[in-house]
C-alpha cells in the first residue's frame, strides 16, 4: 500500500512542475504531500513523515495567503525542531534540508525558482529514499528530476534564449 501511495504522490508531484505560476504549483503540490505524508508514515520514515505532513500545511497557507517572512521563520523553526527529535544519522536530516531550502523558495513568486529548488530538494528526497529502501520513493524522485529538467527546458530556457538566434535568416 505504502508504494502505491508513492505512485499517486508521484503523479501529482511531476503534474505540479508544469504550473503556470506559484498558486497552480502549490496546489498540486499539496494534493501531492497528502499522499507522500502516508507513504512515509507506512514506511517507518519519521522525518519523512513529519516534514511531509508540516510540508502539506505550510503548502496550505502560502497557497490560502501571501508568504511572509514570519511564516516561513515559523516552519524553519518547526523543520529544525524535527531535524532535532528525529536525528538518527545524516540521512534522517535530509528531509530536513529539503524543506527549509524548498520553504526558502517558495518565498519568491516565480515558478522558475520553484522548479529550480525542487531538483535540490528532490536530490536530497531521492538519497533519503534510497536510505528507507522506498522503491515507489526511488523512482518518485528520479522521475521528478526529469521532468523538472523537461519543464526547465520547455518553459525557462526556451525564455532565456533571445529571439533572433532561433529566426532564419
Amino acid at each position: 500500500m505504502a508504494q502505491i501511495l508513492g505512485f499517486i504522490y508521484m503523479v501529482f508531484l511531476m503534474m505540479s512542475n508544469f504550473g503556470k505560476n506559484t498558486k497552480q504549483i502549490l496546489f498540486m503540490q499539496t494534493i501531492s504531500f497528502f499522499f507522500k505524508t502516508i507513504h512515509y508514515y507506512l514506511l517507518g520514515g519519521i522525518s519523512g513523515f513529519l516534514t511531509s505532513l508540516i510540508s502539506m500545511i505550510r503548502n496550505l497557507i502560502f497557497y490560502k495567503i501571501k508568504q511572509s517572512k514570519i511564516w516561513v521563520v515559523v516552519f524553519i523553526i518547526i523543520y529544525l525542531i524535527i531535524g532535532i527529535i528525529t536525528l538518527k544519522s545524516i540521512y534522517t536530516l535530509l528531509p530536513v534540508l529539503a524543506t527549509i531550502t524548498y520553504t526558502l523558495i517558495i518565498n519568491y513568486d516565480n515558478p522558475k525558482y520553484l522548479r529550480y529548488g525542487m531538483i535540490i530538494t528532490s536530490i536530497s528526497w531521492l538519497i533519503y529514499n534510497i536510505y528507507i529502501i522506498s522503491c515507489s520513493g526511488i523512482i518518485l524522485q528520479s522521475a521528478t528530476l526529469i521532468t523538472n529538467i523537461i519543464a526547465i527546458i520547455k518553459l525557462d530556457k526556451k525564455k532565456d534564449i533571445p529571439y533572433n538566434i532561433n529566426k532564419e535568416r
